[in-house]
């Protein structure tokens, strides 16, 4: 059997998910961040280019350039160097922005806001021999050094298909302008950045694939666990059980506090008793107390304790028990037959004074 063999046949459920969550186990791909980062660098360069081709051709020009010479001569570096600290910040911010934005929402994306319960608890096994033993040659290892043989193995493919047809440019390059020079690069440069990330991204697709089918063959459970879960969540069914007993006894000691403010027990007369008041601020008598076999019998002893009649209606008591609730007042369809005791007991208490 499954369940006896301990064979882990039984899909996650809500609070063991949760359970791996809280751990950090999730399923996420670094490599998605850095595919998107370089498709969305391309693109930013594509959209961009003529304004970094400007900041940096104003970086030539001005390193190049005779005032450059004359900084030299006088052994003033200070502007230049400010100069070129403005530029790279200029050329460089937009790009660290992107990067920083779509990392974040990269990683969002795939495991939304995660905090990690144990994140800054001390764990004795990553620091142990045996245990990175076993991470070193465990599968996940394995398709870890295959995913990074595969990924470099793609980029050089399509660096080489992309470059290849680049060299036969490089000689008509020594007749091109620093401006063409410049626009050249850039155009090489966002067609390699279009290509890797194009390749990176199929490669994050599948690596992130891999991981939640993965991670969800790690969720699984037994049917032991499961039944144990279900226990520990829904509670001990003799726990539950006694909380009900106590809960009954509890409503059963309110609900015989009651029976003294009342005017009249209506019985059957052995098996059931029902507890009426009446006053001015209600509109039809209340039932305050009611119950069947040994509790009738105590509802019954508190009435003669307390001089309470005692009225046998065998129909009105049945109807009485089986429709109403404590706390309710009488239907309208009853009206008459409770006034009929009720004037009964009224004549009794006049005769008594």
């Amino acid at each position: 059997m499954a369940e006896d063999n301990g064979e882990k046949t039984e899909e996650a459920t809500d609070a063991r998910r949760e359970e791996f969550r809280k751990k950090g186990n999730v399923a996420h791909t670094k490599e998605l961040a850095s595919a998107v980062t370089l498709l969305a660098a391309a693109g930013c360069v594509y959209v961009l280019g003529r304004f970094f081709f400007k900041n940096m051709f104003e970086v030539f020009q001005y390193t190049f350039g005779a005032h450059m010479v004359v900084l030299v001569r006088e052994g003033n570096f200070t502007d230049a160097l400010r100069f070129c600290a403005e530029k790279a910040l200029i050329l460089m911010a937009p790009v660290v922005a992107m990067a920083g934005v779509i990392g974040a929402a990269t990683s969002i994306a795939q495991v939304g806001f995660l905090q990690i319960e144990d994140a800054l608890s001390p764990n004795f096994e990553k620091v142990s021999p045996v245990e990175g033993f076993k991470r070193i040659f465990s599968l996940r290892a394995i398709v870890e050094a295959l995913k990074s043989i595969l990924k470099m193995a793609a980029v050089g493919i399509v660096l080489y298909f992309l470059l290849r047809g680049e060299v036969q440019q490089v000689p008509y390059m020594l007749t091109y302008s620093i401006e063409q020079i410049l626009m050249y690069l850039g155009t090489v440069v966002v067609k390699l950045m279009g290509g890797v990330g194009a390749v990176m991204l199929v490669i994050a697709l599948a690596d992130y694939f891999y991981q939640r089918w993965d991670l969800e063959k790690k969720m699984m459970m037994t049917k032991q666990e499961v039944k144990e879960e279900h226990k520990q969540r829904e509670g001990d069914p003799m726990i539950k059980s006694r909380i009900r007993r106590i809960q009954r006894e509890m409503a059963s000691k309110r609900m015989m506090a009651e029976v003294p403010k009342g005017d009249v027990i209506i019985t059957n007369p052995t098996h059931i008793a029902v507890v009426l008041k009446y006053s001015d601020n209600l509109p039809a008598p209340q039932l305050i107390a009611m119950g069947a076999d040994h509790v009738a019998e105590k509802i019954k002893e508190i009435g003669r304790e307390h001089n309470i009649p005692i009225v046998e209606n065998k129909p009105l008591a049945r109807t009485i028990f089986k429709t109403l609730k404590i706390g309710q007042v009488i239907p309208r369809e009853l009206f008459v037959a409770v006034a009929e005791v009720l004037s009964y007991v009224y004549r009794l208490r006049r005769k008594k004074k």
